[in-house]
């Protein structure tokens, strides 16, 4: 406890006054790694309490001049696959071709490399990684996806991947919606009778494989982090997330010691010539409405698309008994909810690529 006559009012530093325990816990609860490395360089005690912080966020800077390569290949790689999809069963993805291996990513992760900060949160228990705003907009953007959000769960490989898609995403009226609501309901029984056509179809495809390609960059980028950061055992909770808030991939404590256990970073790194971890074979399977009403979020989606995708494990589909992953955002927690309950579904299945 301090204690304190007048006249030393002005020169006592409160901070002093707390315990390490509180400091920790204000530590955790600011968890910014910049603002966590500023207070290295307050004092001493801060110096030595601060790498016991077990809860860290790092906001990833883009690269000063970040290439489009990557994009580029991309949007070329699906054109190619689409033209030859609808030519061909839809188990031709393995023709997929890898991208060149000048492609570079387009943020910096310096900081969590072997001689980065990262290094001294000996402690660490949960890690938020958010990476920048992609330079040609928003996933999905270019091939008509007003809305496009996805959640994908990862061990060693795949397991969950989630994605709510739409091509028209507007804010429901206030005083019309229960009217417009209750209207729909009625029509509801007609709308999931509606069937995609080859187009639709093959547009939904193509959002799909770009977030499972945003996915497993995510899953690769963790890969290089762990091989690089094998201080931090005690890591619990990974979400790498987006500054677009487009996609999230999570991995758990038993799914963090999967993929440590399978990690060869020699072979990783003289095998891969792509900047991201193939994606296993897997199941999707898509609900479709063309229109869907949130009314507890308070929009109205066009197009509306729901995909859960599962991995295929020698010859069968993976299946989980849980709840479909979802998360905190009231428009994609509600959609999965409402799309789910849509009884016509297509189920296709894709090569790993």
């Amino acid at each position: 406890m301090c204690y304190k006559t007048h006249e030393e009012d002005d020169d006592l530093a409160y901070f002093d006054c707390l315990p390490d325990a509180l400091l920790l816990l204000i530590f955790n609860k600011l968890h910014d790694l910049k603002s966590l490395t500023n207070c290295l360089s307050v004092s001493k005690r801060f110096r030595s309490l601060v790498p016991f912080t077990d809860t860290i966020f790092i906001s990833i800077p883009p690269l000063p001049k970040p290439s489009n390569i990557a994009a580029s290949y991309i949007n070329n790689t699906l054109r190619q696959v689409f033209h030859n999809l609808f030519l061909k069963p839809l188990r031709c993805f393995h023709r997929l071709m890898a991208p060149p291996k000048s492609t570079t990513m387009s943020f910096d992760i310096s900081c969590c490399h072997s001689n980065g900060v990262l290094r001294i949160f000996k402690e660490m228990k949960s890690l938020h990684l958010e990476l920048p705003l992609h330079g040609d907009g928003e996933l999905g953007s270019s091939n008509g996806a007003s809305f496009l959000q996805w959640k994908a769960d990862f061990g060693s490989n795949l397991r969950t991947c989630i994605i709510v898609g739409a091509t028209s995403f507007q804010k429901c009226n206030t005083f019309s919606s229960s009217a417009i609501c209750s209207q729909r309901k009625e029509e509801r029984i007609f709308m999931e009778e509606t069937v995609l056509n080859d187009d639709e179809l093959k547009l939904r495809v193509i959002w799909t494989i770009s977030c499972l390609i945003a996915a497993s960059t995510r899953q690769y980028l963790l890969k290089q982090i762990l091989a690089d950061n094998p201080n931090i055992p005690m890591l619990e909770r990974v979400v790498i997330s987006d500054a677009n808030k487009q996609g999230m991939f999570s991995m758990g404590k038993e799914e963090l010691v999967e993929m440590r256990n399978s990690i060869n970073t020699k072979q990783e790194a003289s095998s891969s010539s792509m900047e991201r971890s193939p994606v296993p074979e897997v199941n999707m399977k898509l609900w479709y409405l063309p229109i869907l009403d949130l009314p507890d979020s308070g929009y109205v989606m066009k197009g509306a698309t729901l995909v859960l995708i599962r991995p295929v494990v020698d010859g069968m589909i993976e299946n989980n008994s849980d709840d479909p992953l979802v998360g905190d955002e009231k428009p994609f927690t509600e959609a999965v909810r409402e799309m789910s309950k849509v009884k016509k579904s297509y189920l296709m299945t894709m090569s790993s690529f």
